[in-house]
């Protein structure tokens, strides 16, 4: 990356932070800018920074003529201040980015702040336990021959390879990401995300209002996730399979395969004691009568201690059920060939066929010839391969981001929201809205570096104030299912550049979703609940204003236009099945419209939006899919 930028970064950085500034941040920053996905995107960014640094570009953007290396931290700090408030979305939105970057960058770190917020860092040394698989290193450039490639190791990629190579078959996983298993997982955030999370977790909507977060290492975003299995709601299924036409949804069949994987994963309601954050949610939702339920999920012997609220950045006691632990062990023993740090550029496509697949690791290139190429790299990496192999059509539409924000309380007590289980409660006292389409209300351990970004930057010093209160923040989550959908494509260099915008009708959901939240926050004792506003909405209950006031001025106020930034833990729907071509990407046993022998096995086939964490429904696409392709080939 250009270092001339570092001394702008260093500048903005000291605006954001003030005293808390230290020295590392910028080079801290320049990094995550190296690690966004499209060059298209980094040349933005990079010539904004060295626009800053000129009279002119100072004057334009900052309205200053002292370039941006120039500033003092207070002139920064103010410069950042009015892109907040500005009318025009791209400098809000640019104050945004700069503002998380810093953040990111310092309390994603090791350093005296988390003394100071009381936060205790990794809790020990990794265990020093043995690793289970063996993936081929690539000395040079390889070929390799196989009955079936897959593309990507996760829910979808790890559970087709296990259920073809059970089936006898020659079977390659090929990984984007590394091998990380529980003597790697440092649990230090930035580490994690470095490492084991898509692009450095730096993904977002090209117009920056929806942060991607999804995993990247061998075993997928099943090692870094949360282990919630909910099965595919009904009401979902018979929307599917009148969408599709493919009776399999509400035949039985795949409620047969919800019930395999389940048990394959050990699902269960018994390891969810709640931590001090979910406890604080059932409280209040208890107090207004709304449902609550344990959540279920994908672990075994977890011990629940104060580690689990880690286990985001990999599970060191080896309870949760990933493909890492379950399915990929299945189809090396069945003699499955595993090969990660491979970025897989093309599906090899020959008289309307695949043939197999070609990828870049380091200097090295992998080609793989097979007689069936599956492609299960989650609905952000396989539409883009699928675009940079050059098939059209549907591919990358119908994209679903399962859009989620926050009601934030200030409570007295310490809650220590890093803590406890990942996942412990939900609500879905009102998914019935609209049909099916309102939110759920969760809850997720969070650290210093995602917290100090969630939480709204007004200047640094109100910033470093909310931070010195972190142990006593809390959130309950909404996350309604998404009518609207957005798109994937692809920039000149191949990578993904993803289009999303919040339809009225979502918007609608999720404004009334969070308000329903604050009510929450208020119920179990807050003493002051804010919105996710960049500039936030505060009441009271004691003081300045009641929840009725907060919900007009919430509802006047919307959520569009760079107002909030959404987060995206779910990402669904960009190459959908169906029967008719011209809806869809693959057909009802998940093979190409366009291509033979090319199937896809991820979250990219649902039809619509499921509307809960989508887990366990891409376990049983993947498991019936494994079915069907390895029955075409014996």
């Amino acid at each position: 990356m250009p270092r001339d930028v570092s001394p702008v970064l260093a500048a903005l950085a000291r605006g954001v932070l003030a005293d808390a500034y230290e020295p590392d941040v910028p080079g801290r920053m320049l990094e995550s800018i190296g690690r966004v996905a499209t060059a298209r995107d980094r040349d933005q960014l990079i010539g904004v920074l060295r626009a800053l640094n000129t009279r002119m570009g100072a004057v334009a953007l900052a309205g200053t003529p002292v370039p941006a290396a120039w500033l003092s931290p207070g002139e920064a700090e103010a410069v950042l201040a009015r892109w907040r408030l500005s009318k025009l979305p791209f400098l809000r939105r640019l104050s945004g980015l700069l503002t998380t970057l810093a953040l990111l960058s310092l309390y994603g770190f090791p350093g005296k702040h988390w003394e100071r917020i009381g936060y205790p860092g990794p809790l020990g040394q990794p265990p020093r336990t043995s690793k289970r698989l063996k993936p081929l290193s690539l000395d040079g450039d390889e070929h390799i021959k196989c009955d079936a490639v897959v593309v990507g190791s996760g829910a979808g990629g790890g559970c087709v390879a296990a259920g073809l190579a059970a089936a006898g078959l020659d079977v390659v996983v090929v990984e984007k990401g590394g091998y990380n298993s529980e003597s790697d997982f440092t649990h230090y955030e930035s580490d994690a995300f470095q490492r084991m999370y898509l692009y450095g977790s730096t993904l977002a909507t090209t117009d920056l209002g929806v942060l991607i977060i999804a995993g990247s290492t061998l075993g997928g975003g099943t090692v870094v996730n949360y282990t919630t299995s909910f099965r595919t709601p009904g009401h979902v299924l018979d929307e599917w399979a009148r969408l599709t036409d493919i009776d399999a949804f509400v035949s039985g069949e795949f409620e047969e395969s919800l019930d395999e994987v389940s048990e394959r994963l050990g699902v269960n309601s018994d390891s969810s004691a709640a931590g001090k954050r979910d406890a604080l949610m059932e409280e209040g939702l208890k107090k207004l009568g709304w449902h609550v339920d344990q959540m279920p999920r994908a672990v075994r012997g977890c011990t629940q201690d104060e580690q689990c609220g880690y286990c985001g950045f990999g599970c060191r006691v080896g309870a949760k059920q990933s493909t890492m632990r379950t399915y990929l062990q299945d189809a090396q023993q069945n003699g499955a060939r595993l090969i990660t740090d491979v970025d897989v550029r093309k599906v090899i496509v020959k008289d309307g066929r695949a043939t197999g697949v070609e990828g870049i690791a380091g200097p090295h290139r992998l080609t793989v010839k097979a007689r069936a190429v599956v492609v299960a790299g989650g609905a952000i990496e396989t539409p883009a391969l699928l675009l940079r192999s050059g098939l059209g059509g549907q591919v990358g539409h119908n994209l679903r981001l399962h859009p989620a924000q926050a009601a934030w309380g200030l409570f007295e007590e310490d809650v220590r929201a890093w803590e406890g289980t990942t996942q412990a409660r939900y609500s879905n006292e009102f998914a019935h809205w609209d049909g099916g389409y309102g939110p759920i209300f969760e809850t997720v351990p969070i650290h210093p570096g995602t917290g100090a970004a969630a939480l709204p930057w007004l200047s640094s010093a109100d910033h470093r104030a909310r931070m010195d209160k972190f142990a006593n923040i809390s959130f309950v989550g909404a996350l309604p299912r998404d009518s609207g959908a957005g798109r994937v494509s692809i920039g000149k260099d191949g990578s993904p550049r993803v289009f999303y915008k919040l339809s009225e009708d979502d918007e609608r959901r999720l404004v009334e979703g969070i308000i329903a939240a604050g009510q929450v926050v208020e119920a179990a004792g807050a003493a002051e609940i804010y919105s996710p506003h960049a500039e936030p909405l505060v009441y009271r209950p004691s003081g300045n204003g009641s929840h009725e006031r907060w919900s007009e001025d919430f509802r006047r106020l919307g959520l569009g236009d760079g107002r909030v930034r959404f987060f995206s833990y779910h990402q669904m729907g960009s190459c959908r099945m169906g029967r008719d071509r011209t809806m869809s990407v693959v057909d009802g046993h998940n093979e190409s419209h366009e291509v033979k022998r090319l199937f896809v096995a991820d979250a990219s086939t649902f039809p619509t939006a499921s509307g809960v964490n989508p887990m366990l429904t891409v376990y049983a696409i993947a498991n019936r899919a494994a079915k069907g392709i390895a029955a075409r080939l014996s």
